[in-house]
């Protein structure tokens, strides 16, 4: 979905200069943590100075700015088809399934419980058909299989069960190398997914300024074949970041430049968002707040910094701390997400479906906020303004006094012109109870089994499925070994 015209901006040019010089002196003077030797001597071939005994690598700025001159200003992700694809950068705005989340409300109990395979297929479905999300995430961590299995039995049912682009998942090189050969298997070859990528991979710096040994050795491996990466920073205000907006948007530009730099030190080009996930902490607990205004502020201010550098952006928006889909969770995710889309941010991330700060997902959220994306982004459409639509010969015509329902300008507009909702009632109270006095909640449930029980996904190839299988015990038998 593109923005008509500008973005959302809380920034001045003057601003944005002072929080990268900031950030040049984070960077040259302190430094970021790498824990991988691997990486650290990448970056100490460049030019970095590392200290190889305290793992830390302070970064010239010539390194920042070679790296976002390699790194592309646009990229497309594709889903296993090919026909599905997300051009990433510019103006465009693409809404995102939830991630990784280790809880899930119970469809039929409402009850909060532990996430399984189950969950992760079914989310997967859901994902498929709902037209207003166009990134899939493994929106549920399964706890019924070991975890050093999750990420070859997540990426498999994603691919089985959704024509959209897929996560990949970053924890570790081993992992890593894992996911690149499921996906080379499904796009045809190694060359072929060099050339259309199928995942887009995310590593989050472990704040204040560090990047783990999991994650940056799986941005390596990803890096290598050119599948997309974001770097975003999970900086915490007031706990892991300054309790200044400002101040928070120095490190985390510091922990994304950071990744960037080593990214494109590994392969020159690699296609790269600026992320976020940067909140503040309720200072009553120092829990997240993710539903909180500050998150749509650093949001806005993130999708500046990476059009500052000529990067695709990838931030968060929809977010909440409710427990439950109520009027909290309405609250909070509809100013979050219209936030960030107003702002530009190209890939809205932790979004559909998600509670409780990114730890909970439920599915009837889901479904609701696929009807919050439907809303969003015909704001972003604006108002088209030609001869069509001033519609001054109808005006003429229908005169002073009457109605426009008969006219044929009426029948080729309002759906052009209209959002039409899926699940939101429009109807009188008399109507509205006739059919049950149904909340929202209901609605969703009974929306999310009908299209569970009913859609079915496009079929993926015998023979690839066959490999992605044939994979998927190589690994089981690999790790069982270890055990």
């Amino acid at each position: 979905m593109d923005l008509k015209e500008g973005q959302l901006q809380f920034l001045t040019k003057d601003e944005l200069y002072e929080i990268h010089l900031a950030t040049s002196e984070i960077l040259e003077e302190v430094g970021v943590k790498f824990l991988s030797q691997k990486a650290l001597e990448i970056l100490d071939k460049a030019g970095a100075h590392v200290d190889f005994k305290k793992e830390t690598a302070r970064i010239p700025e010539y390194l920042v700015k070679e790296a976002v001159k390699r790194a592309p200003s646009s990229c497309t992700l594709y889903g296993r088809n090919f026909n599905y694809k997300l051009r990433l950068g510019g103006k465009r705005v693409y809404f995102s399934m939830s991630g990784w989340l280790p809880y899930v409300l119970d469809l039929e109990s409402g009850k909060c419980r532990e996430g399984n395979l189950a969950d992760v297929e079914s989310f997967f479905k859901l994902g498929d058909y709902l037209e207003n999300i166009h990134f899939m995430d493994w929106a549920v961590w399964p706890r019924d299989i070991p975890e050093a299995l999750v990420h070859v039995y997540g990426l498999f049912l994603g691919f089985k069960n959704t024509t959209k682009p897929l996560d990949g998942y970053i924890y570790g090189e081993k992992p890593a190398e894992d996911n690149i050969r499921m996906a080379s298997v499904v796009a045809g070859g190694e060359e072929e997914l060099r050339r259309r990528p199928l995942l887009l991979t995310i590593e989050n710096p472990t704040s204040p300024l560090q990047h783990s040994k999991e994650a940056i050795e799986g941005l390596m491996v990803y890096a290598k074949y050119n599948q997309p990466l974001v770097i975003a920073s999970e900086a915490q205000s007031g706990t892991t970041a300054p309790a200044t907006l400002a101040g928070l948007l120095v490190q985390q530009n510091a922990e994304v430049l950071s990744g960037i730099v080593l990214a494109e030190l590994v392969n020159p080009g690699t296609p790269v968002l600026y992320g976020t996930v940067s909140t503040i902490a309720n200072m009553k607990s120092g829990n997240i707040a993710l539903g909180a205004m500050e998150t749509g502020l650093i949001n806005a201010a993130t999708a500046q910094l990476a059009r500052y550098y000529g990067l695709p952006s990838r931030g968060i928006g929809g977010t909440t701390d409710s427990m439950i889909p109520d009027i909290q969770a309405g609250l909070e995710k509809a100013a979050t997400l219209m936030m960030a889309a107003l702002a530009g941010i190209n890939l809205i991330y932790s979004f559909a479906g998600s509670l409780e700060s990114t730890l909970t997902v439920s599915y009837e959220q889901l479904v609701i906020d696929n009807e919050l994306a439907g809303m969003v982004s015909r704001a972003l459409k604006g108002i088209k303004v030609n001869d069509e639509t001033l519609a001054v010969d109808v005006i003429k015509k229908v005169g002073p006094g009457n109605h426009y329902l008969t006219q044929r300008h009426t029948l080729e507009n309002f759906r052009k012109e209209h959002y039409i909702p899926r699940i939101l009632n429009r109807e009188k109270r008399k109507t509205w109870e006739n059919a049950g006095s149904k909340d929202l909640r209901e609605i969703a449930r009974e929306e999310v089994k009908r299209i569970l029980k009913t859609h079915q996904p496009e079929p993926l190839d015998r023979d690839v499925e066959k490999e992605l299988k044939r994979i998927i015990e190589e690994v089981e038998k690999r790790e069982t070994q270890k055990m």
